[in-house]
């Protein structure tokens, strides 16, 4: 029996690895190709090999789930085609036990997953788009257009960030309980030292309502000390999108929305999406095993491998289906992101429990 089921695993584990190194080729070529046509005189072709360098390992961690589900149905397919599946089943393997030995290199890819989208791949994604905007602008770090952000009653926008902590085009704007606005403050840069932020050449306007109408005193400083939560490692995080984050940071972000009173329900949901990447994994696997003992028992490779690309790519579509629905309407982020897996999970139990 342990021969039997460390042969099940090493087939279906050689599968997996042959699924992703073919689904990662294509996916470096498609994205290189599409990566030099955006090189120019500043962007060159160096800086566009070493961007598509830098983000391939969340390439190969968004492809796991994918590789998975086809790695487990080719696997057995194999097994399957040589009639082995009906061998073992004879010799006393129960189906069970199978399943079993199909989900231990499936673990293996949860765990890869985990590392990947927790401690590498969002630090590579960040030094990625810092170096590809850097070379664009020969400077800082740009975005397409600022970014806002909000501190109690201040909203303050920033047009561009250094990783080392300098910020440039800052503007803040400061309002009272009564949502009037009391002060605005024009700065060309500002400068984190020492855990705290100080802006430099700023132009200040204080606006002080009297009985007659609204006055403004202008104040021209050189420096002036900047009192706000935003550590530069947070501000960072918003050059790049929500699912390149770890787990850690989403928290960590979502958390700071909800304190100044914003929606999270964006970040709140790529939390979840990447909390319960694993669970995901394991019902796609549960799908593919129940696919060989079920309704595809007699077909052929081909329509086996058909049919696992295809109900991956519905199983993701029902996943931006109720992720959109969940922030359309509001809907809790974990139900969201939970229902799909959940119906993909009844889906193999149920198919794998009639074909037994």
């Amino acid at each position: 029996m342990p021969k039997f089921d460390a042969y099940i695993r090493s087939t279906v584990f050689m599968a997996m690895l042959l699924v992703l190194l073919v689904l990662a080729g294509l996916d470096f070529l498609f994205t290189m190709f599409d990566e030099l046509g955006g090189t120019n005189e500043r962007y060159q072709t160096v800086d566009a090999v070493q961007y598509v360098l830098l983000t391939f390992p969340r390439h190969i961690y968004d492809l796991l789930p994918m590789t998975a589900l086809m790695g487990s149905l080719i696997g057995l397919s194999v097994l399957a085609s040589s009639n082995e599946l009906v061998i073992m089943q004879a010799a006393g393997v129960k189906t069970g036990r199978i399943v079993w030995a199909v989900m231990r290199p499936a673990i293996l890819v949860m765990v890869i997953g985990l590392i990947l989208g927790e401690f590498v791949t969002p630090a590579l994604d960040l030094r990625a788009e810092v170096n590809k905007t850097v070379a664009n602008s020969d400077e800082v770090v740009l975005s397409d257009f600022g970014n806002w952000q909000r501190d109690g009653n201040d909203f303050l926008h920033f047009n561009a960030i250094e990783p080392e902590g300098v910020l440039y085009g800052v503007s803040i704007y400061g309002f009272n309980e009564d949502q009037e606005l009391n002060a605005n403050i024009i700065a060309q840069s500002a400068r984190y030292q020492d855990g705290s932020w100080v802006l430099e050449n700023v132009r200040r306007t204080l606006f002080t309502k009297t009985e007659t109408g609204v006055q403004s005193e202008l104040q021209i400083l050189e420096n002036l000390n900047w009192d706000v939560d935003l550590p530069p490692e947070l501000l960072q995080l918003m050059i790049v999108d929500s699912d390149s984050l770890a787990i850690s940071d989403l928290y960590r972000y979502a958390r700071r929305f909800i304190s100044q009173g914003q929606d999270a329900s964006a970040y709140l949901m790529d939390f979840w999406e990447k909390i319960t990447q694993p669970l995901a994994t394991a019902v796609l696997v549960l799908v593919a095993i129940s696919f060989i003992f079920g309704p595809l028992r007699e077909a052929t490779m081909g329509s086996r491998v058909f049919s696992g690309v295809s109900f991956g790519l519905l199983f993701i579509i029902l996943q931006q289906l109720f992720s959109t629905l969940g922030l359309v309407y509001q809907l809790n982020p974990f139900l969201a992101v939970l229902t799909p897996i959940l119906l993909t999970g009844c889906l193999g139990a149920y198919l794998l429990r009639k074909a037994s």
